[in-house]
């Protein structure tokens, strides 16, 4: 009888432990749904760096991932983070999708007497605090989203994607407190036109210092993208004196005007010959596009110069698609960047900084198109180390890389990355747009025409890619560029 009230009270305390360990592994998320894509993120946020790891996030102080400035609730499961500035207030704020016990975020309605202890999906987010004492604060705590999201990305302009199991995804806004689901959301199209290298030897504006008859045959071409992209490989100057022609060019601010005439919106300067004038080359050409409002990427003039890898990056929005432009170069003919300056231009051998400048216009954008200036002078197939950078830069899911510095075509193909399935369309090199070159191929070139849509629901694509042959012609020694 003692044995078997023995075996019985043995039992008991075993279903008994074994329940309450069933109840401590489903509190602490053991139990979750196995469809869940628990996602891995770390990023640069405000003046610190944002770690998403084993569903905690934790802000540190810098990239060391030493001092610990804030993390997530203990009681969190957090799946995705995002950041994004979604009120466009000109500050970042960090969006969770979160997985917490009830049905409430930080504090249920008065009205519910007892929270909801189930493990429910909601979306948080937390900005800078204006309190030195905590150093992030509650923006907004949604109560459970109340559907199965699969995923939270950044949409176009303000836009968050939420994506449900069923494959639909919605466009949510911020509407002065909190974020909530648009159904106005239009379809639209833009076209997006990359060029090569603009190289202007003497030769080409000995008869006019403006460079207008350069582009005059080709700007209705230009002019139909909806965004137009170019490789400046001749630093402009504001001094006669410093006109000046290969190895250390000097272009005229007069051929400025005229690539903004032809149409161009967005300048490239991540190229051997952007030092050729030293830091006056790199000040004057960006004091120029800056007064007509266009913005330059791959290199920083000394006002706006912090060290920063965002220094050199450019967004440009059009049609709610939102476009970041990054450049870097093999090297800068080996010119120094001037003292004071050390990151004046971004070159691919700071892998780790190139990298990081990638991954935060990823987080900000919904195209990420690199210029990569590369490759062996005047041959027509790319290298090994061009082909290695590609893939690099296909893991970190940039979507169009833009080959330039061989001076002549090369192929374009697309890259699929074999761990995420990302696409990218990769120009190994379109050659010039235009030069004062003789060699066979350098009067020949590429314009890259891509077509990018973004649907009703805010989902951004690449359509269609392809390359558009131009040339440049002379005759009598004048020269222009026109389609071949």
């Amino acid at each position: 009888m003692k044995r078997r009230v023995k075996i019985i009270c043995t039992a008991i305390m075993a279903i008994a432990l074994l329940g309450a360990t069933m109840i401590v592994l489903w509190w602490y998320g053991a139990f979750l749904p196995a469809w869940i894509d628990w996602k891995e993120v770390a990023t640069d946020y405000s003046d610190g760096y944002v770690v998403l790891k084993d569903r905690k996030v934790r802000l540190y102080s810098d990239t060391s991932c030493k001092t610990v400035l804030w993390s997530s609730e203990r009681d969190w499961f957090v799946q995705n983070v995002v950041i994004k500035d979604l009120d466009q207030d000109g500050v970042e704020e960090i969006i969770m999708l979160v997985w917490k016990h009830g049905s409430y975020g930080k504090h249920r309605p008065f009205w519910v007497e007892k929270n909801d202890i189930r493990l429910k999906q909601h979306i948080f987010i937390y900005s800078n605090s204006p309190s030195k004492k905590t150093r992030l604060f509650a923006r907004w705590m949604s109560s459970e989203l109340g559907f199965e999201v699969e995923s939270i990305a950044s949409g176009q302009g303000d836009g968050l994607i939420v994506t449900v199991r069923s494959e639909r995804s919605m466009l949510w806004k911020w509407h002065g407190f909190g974020i909530k689901p648009i159904s106005d959301t239009k379809a639209s199209e833009i076209k997006l036109m990359c060029a090569g290298d603009n190289l202007i030897h003497v030769s080409l504006i000995r008869n006019d210092r403006t460079g207008a008859g350069l582009y005059e045959k080709i700007s209705q071409v230009i002019q139909k993208a909806d965004i137009a992209a170019i490789n400046l490989e001749s630093m402009l100057v504001d001094d006669d004196n410093e006109i000046s022609d290969f190895p250390r060019f000097g272009t005229p601010v007069g051929v400025g005007n005229s690539l903004l005439d032809a149409g161009f919106d967005v300048i490239g300067l991540a190229n051997n010959h952007v030092l050729d004038k030293g830091k006056y080359g790199v000040d004057t050409t960006i004091d120029f596009f800056s007064e007509k409002q266009i913005p330059c990427f791959g290199a920083c003039g000394s006002k706006e110069y912090t060290g920063d890898y965002k220094d050199s990056v450019a967004f440009v929005e059009k049609a709610g698609i939102r476009v970041a432009f990054l450049g870097f170069t093999y090297g800068t003919n080996q010119l120094a960047c001037p003292k004071g300056y050390p990151y004046m231009v971004e070159k691919f051998d700071d892998r780790e900084r190139m990298l990081r400048q990638i991954d935060y216009a990823r987080g900000r954008a919904d195209i990420v198109v690199v210029y990569a200036h590369w490759g062996d002078e005047y041959a027509t197939e790319p290298n090994e180390e061009q082909q290695e950078l590609a893939r690099i830069m296909a893991e970190h899911k940039v979507d169009v890389i833009i080959g330039s510095h061989p001076h002549v075509i090369q192929k374009y193909d697309i890259i699929k990355d074999r761990k995420s399935g990302h696409k990218t369309i990769v120009y190994y090199s379109l050659g010039n747009f235009i030069s004062g070159q003789t060699k066979e191929g350098t009067q020949e070139g590429m314009l890259a025409e891509l077509s990018i849509s973004k649907d009703e629901k805010g989902n951004v694509k690449i359509n269609n890619y392809t390359g558009r042959k131009i040339k440049t012609v002379c005759v009598d020694k004048q020269y222009w560029v026109e389609e071949e």
